[in-house]
């Protein structure tokens, strides 16, 4: 289910929290520079003193105050340094440490939800979701091609060495993936190896289930959940993640609303430039005569098509 306004909530608070530890960290090494260096408070406080100094002045009327201020401090600065490293600690080492340097860990930039704080909100819907657990075992490094029969082998090679690529690129290059196979032929290992290689690389990556997906948004559109956040961000983060994973097409039962949205989808995260690999069990006849042509034809047109030829390989693993 979508996030709610109470879990949202939880997390700018989290944000909050964040901040004042980072602030307090930093104060701690500030005082620990100070027992550990004797002359650096003085020069912190000289700066302290001067721009209070020229503030109260150009308060007063004196338009001159701040005249060579910058260079008073710059040069006050170059001592404080000098000395900090004189010491062995780094210069920046008093300075605050943020998780996220982008948005000083506020959550926000230009009034804008930071990258960071969207793939903290897409992590609780993959925890909502329990496939985080899964990606500590079905990663790139996990991937066994000794579970796969001889004759499938050399194929899944092919569609491993291109699911590689699409991760390596994934930053400069716009591409989809289609999977299509029978059921435990690795098609939803795949997606989640390249699920943990991008989010070990900071994109923002939502994985759903395909029924869980449209169920998600048939609540949100027909508003059948009162304790959800606002529409429009449900449908933002489908459409603005990195990367959206759709597993198990055609597990869904295919009604108007279904073809419907599929396609909205489709289309508008291919106007934004955003990658999805779908996986299905369904043959391409069936997805054609499944879902509109509409549908079919971006796939069809819009996708790198990769099919998993292999027998269940749950079971010959075991």
């Amino acid at each position: 289910m979508p996030i709610t306004d109470r879990e949202f909530k939880k997390i700018i608070d989290e944000y909050d929290h964040r901040r004042m530890v980072h602030r307090e960290e930093a104060h701690r090494r500030q005082l620990e520079l100070y027992a550990k260096i004797p002359p650096l408070k003085a020069i912190d406080d000289k700066i302290a003193d001067i721009s209070a100094e020229s503030a109260g002045r150009y308060i007063q009327g004196d338009r001159s105050a701040f005249n060579g201020l910058k260079e008073e401090i710059q040069r006050l600065c170059t001592d404080k340094y000098s000395l900090i490293e004189k010491y062995g600690f780094p210069r920046d080492y008093a300075e605050i440490r943020y998780d996220c340097p982008d948005c000083k860990d506020t959550g926000y930039i230009n009034n804008k939800r930071c990258h960071c704080l969207r793939q903290y909100i897409i992590n609780d819907l993959y925890a909502q979701s329990n496939i985080i657990a899964s990606l500590d075992e079905q990663n790139f490094q996990k991937f066994r091609f000794d579970v796969y029969s001889e004759e499938a082998r050399d194929n899944m090679k092919k569609v491993y060495m291109a699911a590689r690529n699409f991760t390596d690129k994934f930053a400069i290059e716009y591409t989809n993936m289609l999977f299509l196979g029978d059921v435990g032929s690795g098609k939803t290992f795949m997606s989640n190896c390249i699920a943990k290689e991008l989010l070990d690389k900071g994109f923002s990556v939502l994985y759903f289930s395909s029924f869980n997906l449209f169920d998600t948004l048939a609540k949100v559109t027909f508003n059948r959940d009162r304790n959800i956040e606002v529409p429009s961000d449900t449908y933002r983060n489908v459409y603005e993640a990195d990367l959206l994973i759709i597993d198990d097409l055609g597990t869904e039962t295919p009604n108007s609303f279904v073809r419907s949205q599929l396609f909205l989808i489709l289309n508008e995260r291919n106007l934004r430039q955003k990658s999805t690999v779908i996986s299905s069990n369904l043959s391409i006849e069936q997805l054609k005569d499944t879902y509109t042509e509409r549908v079919f034809s971006r796939l069809l047109s819009g996708y790198d098509m990769f099919r998993f030829r292999s027998s269940d390989i749950r079971l010959s693993s075991v």
